[in-house]
């Protein structure tokens, strides 16, 4: 849910257009750096404001390196329960983690030597149930939004055989 302060009389109030807080995004981002390697920045964001996090992250990244590389986002995909998703791929990339010898915001989800088509593949046909198998623990109020987005999408389904979960 989003926030929004009254200049007047600086109290909070939520916002009526404020889109469904279950859900989130899931990014890639593509960081040339200048020496020319290639690493993967694999994050999430509550809301759909995935760049104004490239440029957060850029600038983050910037203050410490003194350059900025460039990037590119690969991919921006709206989820439900986007910190299980992200926790997920970083789990899966963990062979693949990249350490920067200087830390700025954002810096521990970084991956190198990975192979950005299949990773951007598996985001793109996205399915809860690893989610749902995992030995995480998660809340139960996540799993009940996992089954409800389920169920929405085999209410739309034709068939349960064309259904991914």
């Amino acid at each position: 849910m989003f926030f929004t302060r009254n200049p007047e009389n600086g109290e909070l109030s939520t916002s009526r257009s404020s889109p469904d807080p279950r859900y989130g995004r899931v990014y890639v981002l593509r960081f040339t750096l200048s020496c020319g390697k290639i690493v993967h920045k694999v994050g999430m964001c509550r809301s759909a404001r995935s760049t104004d996090r490239l440029f957060e992250i850029t600038r983050s990244f910037f203050n410490v390196y003194r350059y900025s590389p460039q990037v590119v986002m690969k991919r921006d995909k709206k989820v439900i329960v986007p910190l299980l998703v992200e926790k997920h791929l970083h789990n899966i990339l963990s062979e693949w983690h990249y350490t920067f010898d200087k830390k700025f915001g954002g810096s521990t989800e970084f991956f190198e030597n990975i192979d950005e088509e299949i990773l951007l593949d598996y985001i793109d046909n996205w399915d809860y149930t690893e989610l749902l198998r995992s030995e995480e623990s998660m809340r139960s109020s996540d799993y009940e939004d996992i089954v409800e987005e389920r169920a929405k999408l085999i209410a739309k389904s034709k068939s349960t055989d064309e259904l991914r979960f």
